[in-house]
């Protein structure tokens, strides 16, 4: 399902486990798909290709080229790689603490939202941007809990069309600008994975407590850990369109032979034609994990 990749998921039991460290802290590009994986493996999607279209990197270290303190905002950097925008969390990878906030990254002058959170430990301190800012825990208990989450805290463009990228329905962290190792991936739209079951019907009914659900509306289904899917005499693969709503129920057009159970999530779909800018802004994109 979405959410962690086969990669990112053996790291953190080996880790878990005591087996290895996790992998060091890497670049990370955002793709997007117009079809997404099909696999934790990351396998089966399609990402766009073609018209200027290319990874956008959303995360990596720079290293300070002189020592700062908590008196000012200002840090001056060994070089400014341009992919560094307003709104980017700033970490010190050296000192291990958090820094602050990017508010100016002009020449090798970074200017911080507020002054420095903390001093450096030497002149060449080694600082992680990222588009994402620290994970907020998760709260409340089962079965009402909110997994922990990190939202955009920055603005991400990718480069102009220059030919249609057709349609736009998922996105994926990967740790390099082409192939490389997918982390994680999950479709458009800032929803949450939720629960449901389904009836045994022509199409299934789902009813499902917690998200409420449009005539028209675009969602995706998965099978939940220790679920099983209602078996079909269709698929339930790929984007599905909501219809039938009434109070918590609706269907998604599949015929089931069977009944079951899974999770279900709204998608957004964005049609992205010749001459058009892609942005996702502060907040619009949202990592989770239980």
């Amino acid at each position: 399902m979405a959410g962690m990749s086969d990669y990112s998921a053996q790291a953190l039991i080996n880790w878990a486990t005591g087996n290895r460290s996790m992998p060091a802290t890497a670049n990370r590009f955002l793709a997007l798909f117009t079809a997404a994986p099909t696999s934790d493996a990351g396998t089966g999607g399609t990402e766009v290709s073609g018209g200027a279209y290319a990874r956008v990197q959303v995360a990596g270290a720079v290293a300070a080229t002189a020592s700062f303190t908590t008196a000012s905002p200002n840090i001056t950097m060994t070089t400014n790689p341009g992919w560094v925008v307003p709104g980017m969390n700033v970490y010190d990878a050296t000192n291990s603490t958090q820094i602050g906030t990017v508010l100016t990254y002009s020449g090798t002058a970074l200017v911080l939202t507020a002054n420095a959170a903390a001093s450096s430990s030497g002149s060449t301190d080694s600082l992680i941007f990222s588009a994402f800012p620290a994970a907020s825990a998760s709260s409340g208990t089962e079965p009402a809990v909110t997994p922990a989450q990190a939202a955009t805290g920055a603005a991400i463009s990718f480069a102009q069309s220059t030919a249609s990228w057709g349609t736009v329905v998922a996105i994926g962290v990967y740790d390099a600008v082409t192939s490389g190792n997918l982390i994680w991936f999950d479709y458009l739209g800032n929803y949450k994975w939720s629960p449901f079951s389904c009836t045994s019907a022509s199409p299934g009914v789902l009813t499902c407590t917690d998200q409420t659900f449009v005539n028209g509306q675009f969602a995706a289904v998965t099978a939940k850990f220790g679920g099983t899917l209602p078996t079909t005499a269709g698929s339930w693969s790929g984007i599905l369109t909501v219809a039938g709503v009434s109070g918590q129920t609706f269907n998604l057009g599949v015929n089931t032979t069977a009944i079951g159970d899974g999770l279900v999530r709204q998608v957004v779909q964005q049609s992205v034609p010749i001459n058009n800018v892609v942005t996702f802004s502060s907040g619009q994109l949202i990592l989770q994990a239980a």
